[in-house]
């Protein structure tokens, strides 16, 4: 008998979540705030979770900047998409 596959539990997500990404220097961060702010929603800066969380896996002198876990940074996210009601800026 084959098994069946388990059904994926309802959203129950009432507020939106927005993505805003973009170049560096392009205008994210501000972008993502004033929309946060005028829809009352949360901005989450994904560079910050990044320090913040230790979602990276250590500095890299030649770019500057840390080299993201992606798989870390995700487990970090998930509950606040599941939540819903954020503007998300991220880049990659």
């Amino acid at each position: 008998m084959a098994a069946m596959a388990e059904t994926p539990p309802t959203m129950t997500r009432t507020r939106p979540n927005i993505l805003i990404t973009g170049t560096p220097g392009a205008g994210k961060t501000n972008t993502s705030s004033m929309v946060a702010e005028r829809t009352g929603l949360r901005h989450v800066e994904c560079s910050e979770l990044v320090k913040s969380e230790g979602c990276h896996e250590g500095w890299d002198e030649g770019f500057q900047s840390y080299t993201l876990d992606e798989d870390k940074l995700c487990d970090v996210l998930e509950p606040m998409m599941a939540e819903g009601g954020n503007v998300v800026d991220f880049h990659r």
